[in-house]
């Protein structure tokens, strides 16, 4: 087949798409094609509930450009999502090396069929082959269904052809690429969503596009989010943490937002909604409009941010173990704030442990209340983590306690010591070493005359210094010479 047809023939396979999770969970490139001088990674890190763990774990992702080639840009993100559609029309995720002609791709990506296209999909691969991620518990293995640490380049090998075939039919050979083996398992483990590739393409802002991906992931939950403010733009869309306060973040956001809404993928929502604030924490609320477009229907993998219904999330969980029905959880979790759970839940476990009588009579309807009417927190209250510090704060102080008086117990013990020792070399001193000492004493402190409590002391710590300047001038005639 002639390239032209071809690529034809990709392009018309293409309303339906794949997307790889982990790519879809977090940021792999900046959102823009402009690197800030000097920058040379980009760091997100979040924390989730574990389940098979039972504890909370921080995920952290290091992206790492090299010197030659930089980070990754939002067009090169574009292209690895072209990569992958190729790889399953070509070879449906049975082969890691996959050939292809960059005129595929151009068209593919919808960019002029001009030498700039060209050049910018080598440089594209180039740079990708080239960048290092380091996950650090933030991989998911859908094998063994865990957040694993993995450090790998997303390409392990590129060749880059196109070049016409000498026999003159106007062949092209084709370039070709290797994925890395802990991507292409993560492909043939099925840890993929179907997305609608077309669609992504038309997306104007590359922040809609980052978007679309990452809440298409999770609408296959639930259609109705909410997410803190700041960790969603930073962690999962990659916003730059140059943007800090929630009216500046929030508009940074919004023009993609409204994208959304346009094209039928957000629910459009009032800026009270779209933003619910409390205290000075601020959240974003999405609704999907369109499941066709999150979601075409392909089962997903479960993960621990992939909730099934065999499956719920640890918030679901904490509400059901506190006598909570399963279906008044999911509803909770799903028009609540995450965080204001954890802390009911909290304040809740507290009140149990002190035997309140606010929870004597109906428990999880007092803890259902509590979530709803935002009930105040007692002001002797401790959040875990701030009772955590108070106990670890108190165990530091009690062994800062415990060592001043070991040491003040040293301290006395080396005294008694030492005033022994000197009494014994006192006794042990000639006479005339015994009355010139004493001389000495009752000349610098005239009027003292009590031997016990006023010029032994005295006289001991004259021998001390005596003894002293004996240790350093060993030629001098010794103070122990015994009594006869």
């Amino acid at each position: 087949m002639e390239p032209e047809a071809q690529t034809e023939a990709v392009s018309a396979l293409l309303p339906s798409g794949k997307d790889e999770m982990n790519f879809a969970e977090f940021p792999i490139a900046l959102l823009t094609d402009r690197v800030p001088k000097d920058q040379k990674s980009i760091k997100f890190e979040d924390q989730i509930y574990d389940e098979k763990r039972k504890k909370v774990i921080t995920r952290r992702r290091v992206i790492e450009g090299s010197e030659e080639y930089g980070l990754p840009t939002a067009t090169d993100d574009t292209v690895i999502l072209a990569l992958i559609q190729v790889t399953k029309l070509k070879t449906d995720f049975t082969q890691r090396q996959v050939d292809f002609t960059r005129l595929e791709l151009i068209r593919m990506l919808g960019w002029p069929n001009e030498g700039k296209s060209y050049d910018r999909i080598k440089l594209s691969l180039q740079r990708i082959a080239n960048v290092t991620y380091n996950y650090d518990n933030a991989w998911w293995d859908a094998r063994q269904k865990t957040w694993t640490t993995k450090i790998f380049h997303i390409l392990e090998t590129v060749e880059i052809n196109d070049s016409r075939a000498s026999s003159g039919q106007g062949r092209l050979f084709p370039s070709r690429i290797v994925w890395n083996e802990v991507v292409f398992d993560s492909f043939q483990s099925g840890f993929l969503r179907n997305i609608d590739f077309q669609f992504c393409m038309a997306l104007q802002h590359p922040t809609a596009l980052r978007m679309y991906r990452f809440l298409g992931k999770r609408f296959h939950i639930k259609p109705d989010w909410t997410f803190d403010l700041k960790e969603f733009a930073h962690d999962h869309i990659g916003l730059g943490r140059n943007y800090e306060g929630g009216t500046q973040i929030s508009r940074k956001l919004q023009p993609a937002i409204t994208e959304l809404e346009n094209v039928g993928f957000l629910e459009p929502l009032a800026e009270n909604e779209r933003y619910p604030k409390k205290g000075r924490d601020w959240f974003i609320r999405f609704i999907q409009k369109t499941p066709a477009l999150a979601c075409l229907t392909a089962p997903v993998p479960p993960a621990l941010l992939i909730q099934t219904e065999c499956e719920p999330p640890p918030l679901v969980t904490g509400l059901t173990e506190r006598g909570v029905t399963r279906s008044k959880a999911m509803q909770i979790v799903a028009e609540h704030p995450a965080e204001l759970i954890q802390t009911k839940l909290e304040v809740f476990d507290w009140l149990v442990r002190k035997g309140d009588r606010r929870v004597a009579k109906n428990p999880a309807g007092y803890l259902v209340a509590s979530i709803r009417s935002d009930y105040k927190v007692p002001g002797d209250f401790l959040p875990a983590d701030a009772a955590a510090r108070a106990a670890a704060a108190q165990r530091a102080a009690t062994e800062v306690e415990h060592q001043h008086r070991q040491r003040q117990r040293d301290q006395a013990h080396h005294a008694r010591a030492r005033e022994a020792d000197l009494r014994a070399r006192w006794e042990r001193l000639a006479h005339a070493a015994r009355e010139a000492i004493l001389a000495q004493v009752k000349a610098e402190n005239p009027g003292l005359s009590r031997w016990k409590k006023m010029l032994e002391p005295l006289c001991l710590s004259e021998l001390e210094r005596r003894l002293g300047q004996e240790g350093t001038a060993p030629n001098q005639a010794t103070l122990f010479d015994t009594q006869r």
